[in-house]
């Protein structure tokens, strides 16, 4: 229960800016709840006029006193409908308002995550929280808000006007409600529980459909769909069957609450009738003890509703803030010690980057991947070992190994995508901690070796970064990374859609219009991760070619494959298990005849004799 509390009180925030809206809807419900608990004794009086009417008053009376009646309460229930409604818009209202504040706050949160972040935990159990479990959040603060102040409101009112009327009748009508909520509230336990393990396995089935439709072409290449519909069935089955759980445990709770109210109600019928019957009590006031007891029997079947809906909110809750309370990684630093970007040299002094045990990594609830081996999943992993360069301005690194060597690690530590301690990277003189994560990334262009293109025209991706870029920009930065030459297999040239994720482009396509995105940048520190991989042999000679112009003046961190690529860099590193294994010009390292080498022999040779046989290689063969 405390957990609970905790819980529904990080929601305190967003509620409160509705509150005097919020509040007004409250006062609306006491109006609409206090004027419907009157009805009943307007009735009952009519009746008890009725009753003590008599042939010698004149039946003029009874027709006067009769439409009187009838009037009061009519216009009564017409104020009742108009305050009521009036209440639902408020409160409800408020409730799209705070899911939405709930959501831009989560997505915020989420944009400042690290990557490392997106690489722990699927695409699937991010969406299911920000979507299934905030709209659980909304019922949350919306109908069960309103039914809470409205049944509150209702039992306190009727309460009193009952004990008023007929005090023995309404505690033995009432007496099994204390019995009745001790079982709702161990169902609403194990609704809760039930209900987190049930958006768990939603999370589960989302990553799924997410991995399936991203890799459809892998899925039909290799004959996969039995075997891919099949690990589907698995998790949607579980899905099912999880909430079907919840639905059973739900269900429970319908035939108590009518159980309550047939009881209350019996007990009113037998004793009240009783009563009546002896004289201890008149025909209007039994009369209207039952409507109370038909009013109350709504509310009291809407209390399985309000309280299972508060189980699965705080479980929702949980699973959303769970978003919240994940740490981030790599933070802006404060005001006070926050510096500018110094153009300057670029240093790394003693870089070690180690990966905690997969067990010990921060994952989401249903995140962390299963059946993998115990021995993998509680092993460290060095991936950079005491790496250090010194590059001044407008000098060009090239950074080389073989695949798992580091080389994108340490691209994504330079692009400030990983956290680093201070102390071991700097820009003329300054930590790179102690600058502005915004003004760094507006200052360096990073262009991952996984080009990621939106669902928007190619133009459009090509000036991600300069929205207000014109036309003639962005078409000198996709000549320059040789991407014009394509667009005539485009539909509508530069205007022409990509789609999602770029799917309508290769891959070197979409590595090219990565690479413009940089170029029209005009970033000041260039960081290029493989960027060429996908881009056969000649398309890249002739961007290197191009960008051996582009990258004077500006400094330059290449990691590449292909060793043709780095040829001309004042310094290249050659990385071995996360190692400097050796360093210098490329002349330098072919003299050495060490790794560097022997790599690039192996490269010249694969090079000349696919030329020799007439075929296209890209930058990932060589």
């Amino acid at each position: 229960m405390t957990a609970m509390k905790a819980e529904y009180g990080r929601l305190w925030p967003f509620l409160r800016r509705y509150l005097s809206s919020t509040s007004i809807g409250a006062l609306c419900i006491l109006v609409s709840v206090g004027l419907k608990v009157w009805i009943p004794l307007l009735i009952g009086e009519a009746l008890e006029d009725f009753e003590r009417w008599s042939p010698a008053d004149g039946r003029d009376a009874l027709v006067s006193g009769a439409i009187r009646s009838a009037l009061l309460i009519a216009g009564t229930a017409v104020v009742v409908a108009v305050v009521r409604t009036a209440s639902r818009v408020l409160i409800l209202g408020n409730s799209r308002r705070v899911a939405a504040d709930v959501r831009e706050y989560i997505f915020d949160k989420l944009l400042r995550l690290a990557p490392s972040f997106f690489l722990r935990n699927p695409a699937g159990q991010v969406m299911s929280r920000v979507i299934n479990d905030l709209r659980i959040v909304q019922s949350l603060v919306g109908p069960v808000i309103l039914y809470i102040a409205e049944n509150l409101a209702l039992f306190g009112f009727c309460l009193v006007v009952m004990l008023r009327t007929d005090p023995l009748v309404t505690v033995l009508a009432l007496a099994p409600y204390p019995f009745f909520f001790f079982q709702a509230r161990r169902l609403a336990l194990r609704i809760q529980l039930g209900s987190a393990e049930a958006q768990s396995a939603l999370g589960d089935l989302s990553s799924k459909v997410d991995e399936s439709l991203s890799g459809q072409h892998v899925i039909k290449t290799m004959a996969l769909e039995d075997s891919d519909l099949a690990m589907f069935e698995s998790r949607a089955r579980r899905y099912r069957d999880l909430n079907l759980r919840v639905t059973k445990q739900r269900a429970k709770l319908i035939p108590l609450m009518l159980g309550l109210t047939s009881l209350s109600t019996l007990v009113v019928l037998g004793l009240g009738g009783w009563r009546v019957a002896r004289g201890e009590t008149d025909f209007g006031r039994w009369s209207a003890m039952l409507m109370y007891l038909a009013m109350l029997a709504g509310p009291t079947r809407t209390l399985g509703f309000v309280i299972s809906t508060l189980r699965r909110g705080a479980a929702s809750l949980q699973r959303l803030f769970e978003i919240d309370d994940t740490e981030v990684e790599i933070a802006e630093p404060p005001p006070a010690s926050r510096k500018p970007f110094t153009p300057g040299a670029l240093v790394v002094d003693g870089l070690t980057v180690v990966h905690p045990p997969i067990a010990d990594q921060p994952h989401l609830e249903g995140s962390l991947p299963e059946g993998l081996d115990p021995e993998f999943v509680d092993r460290e992993r060095t991936v950079l070992r005491d790496v250090s360069f010194r590059l001044e301005p407008g000098q060009v690194l090239g950074v080389v190994g073989h695949t798992g060597s580091g080389k994108t690690t340490l691209a994504r530590v330079l692009a400030r995508q990983w956290p680093v301690a201070r102390g071991v990277v700097s820009i003329g003189g300054t930590d790179v901690n102690d600058v502005g994560l915004a003004e760094w990334r507006r200052r360096v262009g990073f262009v991952p070796q996984e080009a990621f293109l939106f669902s928007r025209s190619l133009a459009d991706n090509v000036a991600l970064g300069r929205p207000d870029a014109d036309r003639a920009e962005v078409e000198r930065a996709v000549e320059r990374s040789q991407l014009a030459n394509d667009l005539d297999q485009l539909p509508e040239g530069l205007d022409t859609v990509v789609g999602e994720r770029g799917v309508n482009l290769s891959g070197g396509q979409r590595q090219r219009a990565a690479l413009a995105r940089v170029f029209l940048l005009d970033r000041e520190l260039l960081i290029l991760d493989d960027t060429l991989s996908a881009v056969d042999t000649h398309t890249a000679d002739a961007i290197l070619a191009d960008l051996e112009a582009y990258l004077a003046g500006r400094t330059t961190v290449i990691v590449s494959h292909r060793l043709s690529a780095v040829k001309h860099a004042d310094e290249v590193l050659v990385l071995e298990d996360g190692a400097v294994v050796e360093r210098g010009t490329h002349d330098q390292l072919l003299a050495a005849r060490g790794r560097y080498a022997e790599l690039w022999t192996k490269q010249e040779r694969h090079v000349a004799d696919c030329d020799e046989l007439g075929l296209e290689l890209s930058s990932e063969e060589t």
